[in-house]
């Protein structure tokens, strides 16, 4: 994510699970935004979208690559697993943009609803298996 991850002065899933506590703080103001019906809405959500995308193309571009190299079948799976669901995540945030936009507050409610979904099961995911999986595998 950031040289914190890189000198291992924590673990990944310590860095890493941080970053998914700032970025659920963003996410709760930008349902906050969203609920209110607030023009700062889209401020909110370029925020958050900024934090999430690099959070996802660290993990993208070099967490998980490093994982599937020594993972088992099995992990690689869940992996990939994880992948997809970046991909959901950057629709479901492209969705809401283009709601936004269009001023249709009910619908910026459902995306975000489903956004939050959405991230509550990928974190776990990620918390409770590949971030561990990566303190094991590549701290040896």
């Amino acid at each position: 994510m950031n040289d914190t991850a890189d000198r291992r002065t924590e673990s990944i899933d310590d860095a890493l699970g941080a970053d998914h506590e700032r970025l659920d703080r963003l996410l709760v103001i930008l349902e906050a935004e969203v609920r209110s019906g607030s023009p700062a809405a889209g401020e909110a959500l370029g925020r958050f979208v900024r934090g999430l995308e690099h959070h996802m193309a660290w993990e993208d571009s070099h967490l998980f690559p490093a994982v599937k190299t020594l993972a088992s079948e099995k992990e690689r799976r869940s992996i990939e697993s994880l992948e997809i669901d970046h991909e959901r995540l950057r629709d479901t945030l492209r969705s809401l943009d283009s709601t936004l936009a269009a001023e249709n507050a009910g619908g910026a409610e459902v995306l975000v609803g489903w956004l939050r979904t959405l991230l509550q099961g990928h974190n776990y995911d990620e918390e409770h298996g590949v971030y561990v999986e990566a303190d094991r595998l590549l701290a040896a």
